[in-house]
């Protein structure tokens, strides 16, 4: 061992810290998981104190430059969209009927963002195996113990399945098919795809068990993408930042075409009532297009009846709603950026990241309630959990056993 590897290992404070980083991730892949089966508040309390175990833990290994990689970060075409729309957002506090709500919403959002961009800017340069392995291993127990709850647990917390605002239950199944990307992900860096496949099967069981359509057709979509990008996701990647930046930019016109067929039905089904809606807010919303009626506007206009009832709550209707034609484009830029970022990494990772980005928006295009803090530390925490596994696919390859036999055989100079 070189000397001056030696007396990193053994100084106390560097152990102390990994052990407190190890500490961290264990909240964020074992616990944050398990307690959302039983609690839908844990999640807020969980991820805080993950992250911020991280950064203890960090701060007692030797010093690195994480400044210059966290600004770096955001100086990224997809971090730049961000930092946009994070303003705009902070903008259209002015003109929001719901400033205080709005306004404590909107630093609750950004201050989990940036917690989260810090602790995985702070993560050690190269993650150790048993950090690793506890991606994996949170999601089979969160998986193994949703399956249990959703046959023999009590009736207030399975029903109803399908409702994610009510079941406790439907919830954690979608945490779950979030988390199980990086899980699979972890298992991938080494090889271990009969593993990954055992915790893939397991999760779509839960999945299924808890009965929860939403997460299933999200699980579903990320399957398919990664199995067409697992060889190109390059291309794909680009595929996909065309189409869902499309959809963000062309929503109003979509809800008006789809308004415009469902005219001319003559019994149209009451789930397609949201688009109607939407449409005739296109017709009379004027310069709102523009600039949106402001942060929390949607969320906040249907629970206090300003909103009909059954108006959408797709991120679609929100960002448009909420932000107007610029948050709009924003949101487009930051979701196209995202897929080209994640489709140049390397592999095996590529596909696992179109795959989650995929899972998350047709979570939130579907019309989950993405506006509430939950879903945003939710996807901070799968970040998070992606953060550690890039930063584990040093040593994927050995090198073969010829070459090593090759070297030792070689007549010293």
């Amino acid at each position: 061992m070189p000397a001056s590897s030696q007396p990193q290992l053994e100084d106390p404070a560097v152990q102390a810290g990994q052990l407190i980083v190890r500490l961290g991730m264990f909240v964020l892949a074992v616990a944050t998981p398990c307690a959302a089966i039983v609690s839908r508040r844990a999640l807020f309390s969980l991820m805080p104190i993950g992250a911020v175990l991280i950064l203890i833990g960090a701060a007692l290994t030797p010093a690195r430059p994480v400044g210059r990689r966290l600004l770096a970060s955001f100086l990224t075409p997809a971090g730049l969209a961000a930092v946009f729309l994070a303003g705009w957002t902070g903008l259209s506090l002015a003109w929001t009927p719901w400033l205080i709500p709005g306004g404590e919403r909107f630093f609750k959002t950004i201050g989990t963002f940036l917690l989260a961009a810090a602790a995985a800017s702070l993560l050690p340069p190269r993650a150790r195996t048993s950090n690793l392995n506890l991606l994996p291993i949170g999601v089979t127990i969160a998986a193994l113990a949703t399956i249990a709850v959703a046959f023999l647990g009590p009736s207030w917390l399975v029903a109803p399945g399908a409702n994610l605002e009510g079941s406790t239950l439907a919830r954690s199944a979608v945490d779950l098919v979030m988390l199980v990307w990086p899980a699979l992900a972890a298992l991938a860096v080494r090889d271990r795809w009969a593993s990954a496949g055992a915790v893939a099967g397991i999760a779509a069981i839960a999945a299924i068990a808890v009965w929860t359509p939403v997460a299933l057709a999200a699980m579903a979509a990320g399957a398919l993408v990664f199995a067409v990008s697992a060889s190109s996701p390059r291309p794909i990647g680009r595929v996909l930042a065309i189409v869902f930046g499309l959809l963000f930019v062309l929503a109003p016109l979509l809800a008006l075409g789809g308004a415009a067929v469902i005219g001319r039905m003559a019994n149209a089904p009451p789930v397609v009532a949201p688009i109607t809606l939407w449409a005739a807010l296109v017709k009379s919303d004027g310069l709102r297009l523009v600039t949106g009626h402001g942060v929390d506007a949607a969320s906040r206009g249907i629970a206090a009846g300003f909103l009909p009832a059954g108006s959408p709550r797709s991120i679609l209707f929100e960002v448009w709603y909420d932000l107007g034609v610029i948050g709009a484009l924003a949101a487009a830029a930051l979701v196209a950026s995202a897929f080209l970022s994640a489709a140049q990494a390397a592999q095996p990772l590529a596909p696992f990241l179109l795959a989650a980005l995929t899972c998350g928006l047709v979570i939130a295009v579907a019309g989950l309630s993405t506006a509430q803090l939950w879903w945003t530390t939710l996807i901070s925490v799968v970040a998070l959990c992606f953060s550690v596994v890039r930063k584990g696919q040093y040593r994927t390859q050995r090198p073969r056993v010829s070459l090593l036999s090759d070297e030792r055989s070689r007549p010293a100079a």
